[in-house]
């Protein structure tokens, strides 16, 4: 299958993916997202303009939302790459790697110098992929790995 992402401006159908995406018993934990709720997940959004260090997209698939991406914790020259694929049928498809891709790019466009990320110590695919891109750990703990590269 030919995967072509389409990287589209987070809005409220995005939000209510997110919603059922995050509340999954396994992507929750492989995203080490915690407990939230509508409401909350409705304030956050609600100040989404607002936010100068903090960049996010929903991904796309023939038309389909299938996850969400994007960077956190801007400064001038280092921000933290976070993403998920929601859509569990595109796991395993490469997917991964043109969601780098295109963070890498905007990150470059806005002159980021470094991309850091935390991943689940039991997330062994997410880790394996930012080994394969480049990423190096730079610190661990019991349930994190904190991995970078430079853009």
């Amino acid at each position: 299958m030919n995967f072509n992402p389409e990287f589209v401006p987070y809005n409220e159908i995005y939000l209510s993916k997110s919603w059922e995406w995050l509340n999954d018993v396994e992507i929750k934990q492989l995203t080490l997202t915690p407990d939230f709720t509508k409401e909350s997940q409705r304030a956050w959004f609600e100040k989404l303009a607002s936010k100068s260090d903090y960049l996010i997209w929903g991904i796309e698939m023939e038309g389909l939302p299938v996850g969400a991406c994007g960077l956190k914790n801007i400064t001038s020259s280092e921000a933290e790459y976070w993403g998920y694929i929601g859509e569990k049928k595109f796991w395993n498809q490469g997917l991964g790697t043109k969601i780098l891709d295109f963070v890498f790019g905007e990150a470059k466009n806005r002159k980021i110098q470094t991309i850091i990320l935390k991943v689940w110590t039991q997330n062994t695919r997410a880790i394996k992929l930012y080994e394969k891109y480049g990423f190096e750990i730079y610190h661990r703990d019991d349930n994190d790995i904190f991995m970078k590269k430079m853009v």
